[in-house]
């Protein structure tokens, strides 16, 4: 299952460079990454190869992050027809 983890980035330079060194220094790959500004705030979304090694480099840097399922737990290799159909 692919997890999304969002972070807010300071806004110093090297912000970035920090959490991906982190990751870099466990062997992470940083498989998909969406990034957004607003003003002075940053937030950095991003799937990696390694979701447990991503939380430990995380956690090490002190750095705070949400996790995300991007399929709301719906697993879609065991989704039927009916699924699909809207409710309601």
């Amino acid at each position: 299952m692919t997890v999304w983890f969002t972070v807010q980035l300071d806004d110093t330079p090297g912000s970035l460079a920090r959490v991906a060194g982190a990751l870099a220094q466990r062997g992470v790959n940083i498989t998909g990454i969406v990034g957004v500004a607003e003003d002075t705030d940053g937030a950095l979304m991003l799937t990696t190869s390694d979701a447990a090694a991503t939380r430990a480099a995380f956690e090490a840097l002190g750095q705070a992050f949400e996790e995300h399922d991007p399929t709301g737990g719906v697993e879609p290799e065991r989704m039927s027809v009916s699924d699909l159909r809207p409710r309601g």
